[in-house]
């Protein structure tokens, strides 16, 4: 199974679990010939898969959380060495500063989060840096910006539609859960998919969770 199946069927999963059995055929509905589409084609699927979510799900946090879960996830690109890592330095200093300066020594993996109180704040990096600093209009900085392909291929049309872009922000929720061993909420502060210069989003770590 590629990729994009993979993403699909968990999607799948997730929608059942959260919406009810048999809502993930109707938003998902068209999804078996994407492995031969053009990467438009899989991008205007995607957009109709989202707004069908919202057709379907009424409640604006139960679609977020289906997104969030979506998300693409840390150890399975890396493994969990690099976050049992930044767990241990956790445990070790009790707060999050320190883990600040391990992610910066790992540029490859890690953005450059900040802390405002007990929220981390994670600024993504563009995916193509040297074609976002070229761009001249929204939709090249878009297209430049964003790393999703269900998104980016179909940016410079119309941009993804809400909340599309907490599947971005469980990224990062994924891997807080694992540094602090439980559970964060994550919120989008900004995103190019809005119309905003960069994508940015809050990790609210547990009222227990050590920070300083």
């Amino acid at each position: 199974m590629g990729w994009l199946e993979e993403k699909i069927a968990k999607w799948a999963r997730l929608i059942d679990e959260h919406a009810g059995p048999g809502i993930s055929d109707r938003v998902l509905e068209g999804h078996e010939g994407l492995a031969e589409a053009s990467p438009e084609e899989r991008a205007a699927w995607s957009r109709r898969a989202t707004e069908r979510l919202a057709e379907a799900v009424a409640d604006v946090a139960t679609r977020e959380k289906i997104m969030e879960r979506r998300a693409c996830v840390f150890v399975e690109e890396f493994g969990e060495e690099p976050l049992l890592e930044l767990r241990k330095i956790y445990q070790e200093t009790g707060g999050v500063d320190a883990v600040f300066k391990a992610m910066a020594r790992d540029r490859e993996k890690h953005s450059r989060p900040y802390r405002e109180g007990d929220v981390v704040v994670e600024v993504k990096a563009p995916r193509d840096a040297e074609a976002f600093a070229a761009a001249r209009t929204p939709d090249e900085r878009r297209v430049a910006y964003c790393h999703c392909p269900l998104a980016r291929a179909g940016a410079a049309a119309t941009p993804a539609p809400e909340p599309y872009c907490c599947c971005g922000g469980g990224w990062y929720g994924g891997i807080w859960e694992f540094i602090v061993e439980r559970p964060v909420r994550v919120e989008v502060l900004r995103s190019v998919m809005r119309g905003d210069d960069d994508c940015a989003f809050a990790v609210h770590l547990p009222p227990d969770a050590r920070v300083t």
